[in-house]
């Protein structure tokens, strides 16, 4: 990575990096996250530098730095009155900037803000007061409108909890409680999606978070006053860390309701042309969703030379993704250097891996055999379906480190393996709330000293770089070998395109390999009969693993169970199929006979 040079000052009583590129921020080992708003309200108070957007792209709300921080002063004020420091606070707001001014608004009174529940979710309120148990949180903070559609829905739970709207912040005593916190205190409490089990507390302090963000910035290339746009859910680590990453920069701060880019998926992009937005963030199905989704008419006129970098991660990242999105949008002025792939999770505050932020790199994929992959091996394939197209997640961050091992002898691995990933560094947490016997068996100290996470991913090494190929506890066992569900699904969506992003799950129930997609209402009302599609799925999934016995399951829209980020959740999808809670179409069981008709290569020597 090329090295960007800086010098550190004394500035209003801050003690700040200033970077060669005009950028300016906190020193990450002098400085607290509270206080990271706090200087922004004393370096530019005036300018405005948050914003909402409506449906319509109109601006709804708006704030200057010293507005957001007189307002959190007031909030912490208010959330002072009813119990003592350190304590954990629910965050439940949707996206605007009151979400930002009472994450903050916690910080300023030194209590502990609790971030994973958005109110417009589905579920919201069942994960609300699992989180409330969870983590011994005291209090809920948020509108009062949104508070009393949760205290209506609590039948008997979370009993002694403190609902604080916001609203009583108005007539509360302003306070900052700068420097009550060490840099090793937990800053933040970030919930995971839950979507491998359930949703685990991650501890995130103040030293994780100014590792990570000096991190984002350097290997973002951010330049001082560059604008963000983020849709992502503020509950979201990657939609939390992002406000941060702005606002640590000094940069204007854009957010759009999640809801509103589902809905139409070109307020994003017709977002960052009208207001000339320089960078943004989104999981792969988010750049699905533009390259699919998005009428012709909705990009006319759309000049997005603008966009100077976009992250790409929190999941899997396809290839067909990528490619369709640019040759979409290449016309409109999008650069392939846009695109940042990287790696991380709430664990590691946000990244560990990246690109290298040069502006010359893009996404790239390396082409390997699905079935070598299954065997814990990297080598070229040997047939059309034998291929995966693998994302390249760039290089572990400065100051960090990554290992690929054995996850049963926990011996290293040599490149071209694959293994499970064991992730360290500043920006790794010290553990989860509440889970002695987790936080035992997954932070362990290497023969080297160093602290490990064992981050239950699959992946490999290649150049020094890293590709992640999927998960250890969702692996699915085949004739021996163990296969990435998301990969097997992602072959049935490209066999079976009436199937969205994230509208195909695979699962193993009572020892049977599940294929379940869901259709939509239109689809169901328009086809008298499925057949034809259950076959599909069955000879989608042959031609990319060797199943001898499948059963294919068709569900209405929703049936799949997801995360509030939307991920897919198989444990409780698997669960729900079960319990007979899932909404069937159709349903069939395919079985050697119909398997073994199907043209498939074999694999080296071994007949499939």
């Amino acid at each position: 990575m090329r090295r960007v040079s800086y010098r550190t000052i004394q500035q209003h009583g801050y003690v700040v990096d200033f970077y060669e590129n005009t950028l300016a921020v906190l020193n990450k080992d002098k400085n607290r996250l509270d206080e990271m708003l706090s200087f922004r309200a004393v370096e530019n108070p005036d300018k405005v530098r948050f914003f909402l957007l409506d449906e319509e792209g109109e601006i709804e709300e708006s704030a200057t730095f010293q507005q957001m921080h007189d307002w959190a002063c007031r909030i912490a004020g208010l959330v002072d009155r009813f119990m003592p420091e350190r304590s954990r606070v629910v965050l439940c707001f949707e996206n605007g900037t009151a979400s930002v001014a009472g994450f903050f608004g916690c910080l300023y009174a030194n209590m502990e803000p609790v971030s994973g529940v958005y109110p417009a979710m589905l579920g919201s309120a069942d994960r609300l007061f699992e989180i409330v148990e969870d983590c011994g949180a005291v209090a809920v903070l948020g509108t009062r409108e949104t508070l009393m559609g949760f205290r209506r829905q609590a039948d008997g739970r979370a009993a002694g909890l403190k609902w604080i709207p916001i609203e009583g912040a108005e007539q509360a005593k302003p306070l900052h409680r700068r420097h009550a916190a060490a840099l090793d205190d937990i800053a933040y409490v970030q919930y995971t999606s839950g979507s491998t089990g359930h949703p685990r507390g991650v501890k995130i302090t103040h030293r994780n978070v100014g590792a990570n963000l000096q991190q984002l910035m350097l290997r973002g290339n951010l330049w001082a006053g560059e604008s963000g746009l983020i849709w992502l859910p503020l509950s979201h680590d990657l939609g939390l860390v992002s406000v941060l990453y702005c606002i640590g920069a000094g940069g204007a701060l854009w957010l759009m309701r999640p809801e509103h880019f589902i809905a139409k998926p070109e307020r994003w992009v017709q977002a960052i042309d009208r207001y000339r937005l320089s960078f943004s963030a989104g999981p792969n199905f988010a750049y699905e969703l533009l390259a699919h989704r998005v009428p012709d008419t909705a990009l006319e006129g759309l000049d997005l030379s603008c966009w100077a970098w976009s992250f790409i991660g929190a999941e899997m990242i396809e290839q067909d993704t990528v490619e369709r999105l640019f040759q979409r949008y290449m016309p409109l002025g999008l650069k392939k250097s846009v695109l940042r792939p990287g790696y991380g999770m709430a664990e590691t505050t946000l990244m560990i891996a990246s690109g290298e932020g040069d502006g010359k790199e893009v996404v790239s994929f390396e082409i390997v055999s699905r079935y070598a992959l299954a065997e814990g091996r990297v080598a070229p394939p040997q047939t059309a379906y034998d291929k995966r197209a693998v994302a390249n997640c760039g290089r572990v961050i400065e100051g960090h480190a990554i290992l690929v091992v054995d996850p049963e002898s926990e011996t290293c691995l040599p490149e071209g393996q694959v293994g499970e990933l064991w992730l360290s560094g500043p920006s790794v947490t010290p553990g989860y709330v509440n889970c002695e016997v987790e936080n035992r068996e997954r932070f362990i100290i290497g023969d080297d000293g160093r602290r490990w996470f064992r981050s239950r991913d699959l992946g490999f090494m290649q150049q020094g770089c890293l590709l992640v190929s999927g998960r250890l506890d969702n692996g699915v066992l085949i004739d021996g070998q163990r296969y990435d569900p998301a990969d097997l699904a992602q072959a049935v969506r490209q066999a079976c395109p009436l199937f969205h992003s994230r509208g195909v799950a695979v699962f193993r129930y009572e020892g049977l390999l599940c294929v379940m997609g869901e259709l939509s209402l239109t689809h169901i009302r328009q086809t008298e009969g499925h057949k034809d599609v259950l076959a599909a799925m069955a000879r989608a999934m042959r031609r990319v693993c060797p199943v001898k016995h499948i059963r294919c399951v068709l569900v209405r829209q929703g049936g799949i169970w997801r995360t509030p980020s939307g991920k897919v959740r198989l444990s409780a999808t698997c669960a729900a199929y079960a319990e007979g809670r899932v909404p069937i179409v159709q349903e069939q069981r395919f079985g050697p006979e119909f398997l073994e008709r199907i043209e498939v290569l074999a694999w080296g020597e071994r007949p499939l």
